[in-house]
């Protein structure tokens, strides 16, 4: 695990450091100088891990009792980390844990190694042992975190180390100890534990983009149950993807994060509108602010639905329109269009009687047999055939009403073509028009007028 390793790194050497030559206390004695012999052919220089652990098992033998039993603990200890036997390191650190607490080493090994003893596979049925260890690692985890000062006190700085050295160690093992206890719930499918513990986690370490994408995983499964928790996944995921500092994924994992982002983030939203905003957000803070939100298509949705009952009501004529159009031009164009084709329209829905708008234009513009009107802003968006014509003519911009029968339309430019009758437009001026004939027999002419008296 490479970030556990990176954070790791620093204050593993403080735990390593006891050393193999650490000096017995004068209260302290050998039973015997056989035993004095055996300690020194352990902690010869260039004793091998495997040829130590078979001297350790002679010195345990030959003087179970020994007054240097936590010492050769430690040892064990020290060996076990060498041989990378984790299994062995945590069992012997939490028996050097019973006398001393505060040992950093054994604390380190169980902090840093215990989860390692539980499968990492999500699908995996744990054990009991596994539980287990989960529940110790949390304990001391725990214990960790709320015992820096003690166990980094000045006093307790291994040999070797500077006190700069010191001093950094302190907090990365405050951060690891964060982590730890958010992996142990991760590994126990304790999801809402996990949760609040990556959260946690990002709070003391905003470089740990490895939780962060931990985090984007464990808030994606609850996607189901738990919708409104979707914008801070896409946050998190946008997190792993996005921060190229110091603790970021490797740049390949990244780009696989980002791949899944942008589907994700499309399929939640409904189209990429937002992500680089998003990523730029996500680049500079771990976590999301407290009022953060994406729309999802649902709430989208829902937006417009609002927006169109407003309209609706502010003016159903505008909204009436508005609402044929999105449907004609939406995706179940068709169907909606087999269903208006034929229609009287508007037909007295919602209260509507006549549309209104603006002439843009007549064809031919004296006693024209069409009309190009604007019903929704300042295109022409309906197109009016009358079979018998309009008398007269009228300018561009006078506003007339009318209704009809739905026969044709057009998405780009949007046009929507009604057949209508003379009787079905109102407001038409019709200036200029032709003098009416007056009445008389059928062909017959105009009587002449009456000549003036003299």
């Amino acid at each position: 695990m490479r970030l556990k390793n990176i954070l790791i790194s620093s204050f593993v050497m403080a735990g390593l450091a006891i050393g193999l030559h650490a000096q017995a206390p004068a209260q302290k004695n050998w039973k015997d100088r056989a035993e004095y012999d055996l300690y020194t052919e352990i902690t010869k220089p260039d004793a091998t891990p495997q040829a130590r652990l078979q001297s350790l098992e002679k010195w345990k033998a030959g003087y179970a009792q020994s007054e240097y039993a936590d010492v050769r603990l430690k040892i064990y200890l020290v060996t076990y980390q060498q041989l990378n036997n984790h299994r062995a390191a945590v069992d012997t650190a939490l028996e050097i844990l019973k006398a001393e607490p505060n040992d950093l080493s054994s604390l380190t090994e169980i902090v840093g190694f215990g989860l390692s003893l539980v499968p990492a596979d999500p699908k995996a049925t744990l054990s009991a042992a596994n539980k287990a260890d989960i529940e110790t690692v949390e304990k001391t985890a725990t214990y960790v975190s709320g015992n820096l000062d003690a166990i980094y006190a000045a006093d307790k700085m291994p040999q070797g180390m500077t006190a700069d050295q010191w001093a950094a160690a302190k907090p990365a093992m405050q951060k690891f100890a964060t982590f730890t206890l958010a992996r142990a719930a991760v590994l126990s499918k304790d999801t809402p534990k996990a949760e609040a513990a990556l959260t946690k986690t990002l709070e003391v370490d905003a470089t740990n983009t490895q939780a962060a994408y931990m985090l984007a995983g464990n808030l994606l499964s609850q996607q189901k149950d738990h919708p409104e928790k979707m914008p801070k996944a896409l946050y998190a995921y946008a997190r792993s993807a996005a921060y190229d500092g110091q603790g970021a994924l490797p740049a390949p994992t990244r780009t696989q994060v980002d791949g899944f982002l942008a589907k994700a983030y499309a399929t939640y939203h409904g189209n990429a509108q937002g992500l680089n905003e998003l990523k730029a957000a996500a680049k500079t803070a771990a976590l999301p602010p407290a009022d953060f939100h994406i729309k999802s298509t649902v709430d989208i949705a829902k937006d417009a639905e609002e927006k169109r009952q407003a309209a609706l009501k502010d003016n159903p004529v505008v909204g009436f329109w508005n609402d044929i159009k999105e449907n004609l031009t939406g995706d179940g164009s068709a169907m909606y269009w087999e269903a208006l084709k034929d229609s009287a329209v508007p037909g007295g829905v919602n209260g509507v009687m006549k549309f209104k708008g603006k002439l843009v234009s007549a064809t031919p513009e004296t006693n024209p047999k069409e009309l190009m009107i604007a019903v929704a802003g300042e295109a022409a968006d309906a197109k009016i055939v009358i079979e018998e014509g309009l008398k007269g003519k009228m300018e561009p911009g006078g506003e007339l009403s009318f209704s009809g029968t739905a026969k044709e339309f057009s998405k780009d430019p949007y046009v929507l073509t009604f057949e209508s009758e003379a009787t079905d437009i109102e407001g038409w001026t019709g200036k200029g028009a032709p003098a009416a004939r007056p009445a008389g027999k059928k062909g017959a002419p105009a009587a002449a007028p009456a000549k003036k008296k003299q």
